[in-house]
């Protein structure tokens, strides 16, 4: 049995308007892809890991691949 893997890059920020969390979420999955964090995982065969989170205040959006 193979266990899942998660990856969660977070971004806070103040007074974001939705989109532009949108966009901070988005925004951190391209740094897990560019930093490379997945590849050990990937390797493994594990799929859907990647994460990006983006507060702001009590708004949060989140974004997975």
């Amino acid at each position: 049995m193979q266990l899942p893997g998660i990856i969660i890059e977070l971004k806070a920020v103040k007074k974001a308007s939705p989109e532009e969390l949108k966009n901070l979420a988005k925004e951190a999955i391209l740094q897990i892809e560019e930093t490379h964090y997945d590849v050990p995982l990937l390797d493994a065969g594990i799929k859907n890991i990647k994460y990006g989170v983006a507060f702001s205040g009590k708004n949060v959006e989140v974004v997975t691949v």
